[in-house]
């Protein structure tokens, strides 16, 4: 077992110390050590032990980059609408120029993870109070996992005491002495209500009567099932079943004290590294056969149907020209491909550009969020349309969810196939595209589907 040695630490910490003298402020010391291979999830569930309620977890679909973070070492918030994405990078650059850094690796460093919610304008619940409308935390303990190499980053201030130096320490090694994850079953459901499906279906055929008047081409409505448990949801086992069932998905995982936002969704928002971007149209969608040939037969509808076609298409117009703003070199594939997953697939289209100057992920996340796979298009009708007719407080579902590092780079994804665990119980979310010709009964089956990877990885289904 490799940890990071006590020397090591003091020493950055009184670089740090006599860099906030000059400067007349606290300053970061992030220290990175490359370690042993230890998996994740043992590490998340270690994790538990001293950080209560301030884990992360984060995995893109083929789990070579892996992140696990715990603890509080820095929070940056922003509420409202106006200018949140840049409010929030402004704090985390501010807070990491005057860092003290040293690493094991030019590539792995301090992290800030977090998120915002689908559309701060949109009437708030209680639902969601432990989230803000924008939420960054730098971690005090970070394992990165990159292909087969193993990192832990240490994240502390210049104005602690050396009390807090030697306990630091002492958590990293016992973090570190993790053999095998202790085995945890979900506990048992024992009622799902669906909140009001009578009401959102109505709402269906009153959206594509504004469509076909022309208010507008599409609409993204979502609903919530609310799931009650026999116990306290044990997030570990739900984290695990999620990470072994969707395939082909990225698995995400943050916890506000008693609440914890959870999910295993396909689609990627935008991906920044140095001046190379990547994101993806991920709209129109049909049920995986029961057979080899049935499942085939399926995908083959979903390519040839006009409904779901139109969907997608305005997706990828709205991804091309959002990003031909600040980027050259875009290109899509002319025809979408299949995106499968346990339940569903998808009409999928993978997008490649390069940033034309200096530009941060922040910056891709508000040109992008919400695309019209989430939202609807033309974007703001979409949006008004949703704050009118939908109940459900989405906080941070179908939000931007990822992490940012100190290179300006990092990756976010789109928070769907998703849940809030509260307690013994769970709100679950899933929405459905509504065009002129969307049909209520098969938009409702559409949203039966797409809440099974979060009912299945928490032990239930629905019939």
């Amino acid at each position: 077992m490799i940890t990071i040695p006590y020397h090591h630490i003091v020493s950055l910490w009184e670089e740090a110390r006599t860099k906030a003298t000059s400067i007349n402020q606290s300053v970061l010391i992030s220290y990175t050590k490359k370690v042993e291979q230890l998996d994740p999830l043992y590490f998340f569930q270690k994790c538990e032990q001293f950080f209560p309620g301030q884990r992360f977890f984060w995995s893109n679909p083929d789990h070579s980059h892996m992140l696990v973070g715990a603890g509080v070492t820095a929070e940056f918030t922003a509420v409202g609408e106006e200018n949140r994405y840049h409010q929030i990078e402004k704090q985390w650059k501010r807070f990491i120029e005057e860092a003290v850094c040293k690493s094991d690796s030019p590539n792995v460093g301090p992290v800030s993870y977090g998120g915002f919610a689908f559309d701060p304008k949109k009437e708030k619940t209680g639902l969601w109070d432990q989230f803000s409308d924008a939420l960054f935390i730098l971690p005090t303990f970070m394992l990165t996992k990159i292909k087969d190499q193993t990192y832990i980053t240490i994240n502390y201030l210049s104005d602690c005491n050396e009390n807090t130096l030697k306990k630091l320490v002492k958590v990293e090694e016992e973090l570190m002495n993790v053999s095998s994850l202790k085995h945890a079953g979900t506990t048992s459901i024992v009622k799902c209500l669906e909140m009001d499906p009578m009401e959102w279906k109505e709402s269906i055929s009153a959206v594509t009567k504004r469509i076909t008047q022309g208010q507008m081409e599409k609409v993204v409505l979502a609903r919530e099932l609310r799931v009650l448990f026999q116990d306290k949801v044990n997030v570990t086992p739900v984290l695990q079943n999620l990470v072994e069932e969707q395939t082909n998905s990225y698995i995400f995982t943050v916890e506000r004290g008693t609440d914890c936002f959870l999910g295993a969704t396909p689609e990627q928002l935008v991906k920044k590294l140095g001046r190379k971007v990547e994101s993806m149209c991920l709209a129109g969608s049909i049920a995986r056969g029961a057979t080899f040939e049935e499942d085939v037969q399926f995908g083959q509808e979903l390519l040839a149907d006009e409904k779901n076609l139109h969907e997608h298409d305005l997706v990828v117009q709205m991804i091309r020209a959002s990003l031909e703003k600040v980027c050259e070199e875009v290109s899509t594939p002319t025809e979408p491909n299949l995106y499968k997953m346990k339940h569903i697939q998808h009409l999928h289209t993978p997008v490649k550009a390069k940033t034309k100057e200096e530009r941060s992920i922040s910056d891709l996340v508000k040109l992008l969020h919400p695309t019209p796979a989430l939202g609807g298009f033309p974007q703001e009708v979409s949006l008004e349309t949703i704050r009118e007719v939908e109940r459900l407080d989405r906080g941070w579902y179908a939000g931007p969810l990822g992490w940012m590092d100190w290179k300006d780079d990092g990756e976010f994804v789109v928070a769907i196939r998703s849940g809030l665990l509260q307690g013994n119980e769970a709100s679950l979310f899933a929405g459905c595209g509504i065009v002129g010709d969307s049909d209520p009964e098969s938009e409702y089956h559409e949203t039966q589907i797409k809440f099974r990877p979060m009912l299945s990885a928490l032990g239930g289904s629905l019939t």
